[in-house]
């Protein structure tokens, strides 16, 4: 069978969300995986239930890191894993049983660094009126592309895999960009999507690899909404060059931008002053360069 770590953190969401989850990669089939728990709080009876759940092909792995961000965590997992064929999960999405063979042949394609699935949302609650336009649902960290395979620019954090051996050197996250501390920053995944494509791989989608994404009560809300699209303008912003849209705009996408473009605004404009500030001045042409 084909092998690959399967690897997904957490940082203080509850412990019935993450069995879910385990569950799900426990009903994984036609492949030999590795599944390495990285949580960000030391919890015994979590550690005790993971590797209850190891079997024949599939050997759950528990460990605690310190609470530094979702990129760091995202690092260590690279740095740990034991296959090559790395696949990423949230800890609130419920993956199909199939989903992580399907990852694992389309990362296997010649000229493949990165591949990304179709995400769905499992709701909690009615979902909000605005949610029907993609721009709410990328923040939702939602991608539905059809069940069929495509190139693309960029894949979403909550389901995809990368080669480490084929990126090499680029098999890095920016630790200055992604959720830390309860932050809703983002954009690092795109990050390493630009530079997997820069260094000559392609970035593929595999609409048969699916996952639900639990979207839980507080979460469907308008104020989380905001905050969200505000974190998002600032993680473009931290990118360089201006926003642009990475699909063609439908009509929900067209109604709700007065809304939302807004919060998204001001975190753009925020990321771009703190760019500005921290860049060092330049130097005069009358200073003398020692």
């Amino acid at each position: 069978m084909p092998n690959a770590t399967i690897t997904f953190t957490r940082y203080n969401e509850p412990n019935w969300l993450v069995r879910e989850t385990l569950n799900s990669l426990a009903a994984q089939r036609g492949a030999a995986c590795q599944v390495l728990f990285l949580d960000q709080r030391d919890d015994p009876e979590t550690r005790d239930y993971t590797n209850s759940l190891s079997t024949k092909s599939l050997n759950f792995q528990y460990e605690t890191i310190p609470a530094k961000s979702l990129s760091y965590a995202r690092n260590c997992a690279i740095e740990r894993a034991k296959y090559d064929t790395i696949l990423y999960v949230d800890c609130d999405v419920i993956a199909e049983p199939d989903w992580a063979s399907r990852m694992i042949e389309t990362l296997a394609r010649p000229g493949v660094g990165i591949a990304g699935g179709r995400i769905v949302p499992k709701w909690h609650a009615r979902p909000l009126f605005i949610s029907r336009a993609r721009f709410v649902l990328d923040q939702y960290s939602m991608l539905d592309l059809g069940r069929e395979h495509r190139t693309v620019a960029r894949i979403v954090g909550a389901n995809f895999g990368l080669r480490r051996d084929r990126l090499g050197v680029q098999a890095r996250f920016d630790e200055t960009l992604g959720r830390r501390g309860g932050l809703l920053f983002g954009g690092e995944d795109t990050e390493l999507c630009n530079r997997a494509r820069n260094a000559g791989l392609t970035v593929r989608y595999d609409g048969r690899a699916t996952v639900q994404h639990q979207v839980l009560p507080d979460r469907i809300r308008y104020r989380w909404i905001f905050k969200r699209l505000y974190y998002a303008g600032i993680g473009r912003a931290m990118q360089g060059g201006l926003p642009a849209p990475s699909r063609a705009l439908a009509l929900w996408d067209y109604l709700a931008l007065p809304i939302v473009l807004p919060f998204y605004g001001l975190g753009y404009l925020k990321g771009r002053l703190s760019l500005a500030k921290a860049k060092p001045p330049a130097q005069s042409q009358n200073e003398t360069v020692q």
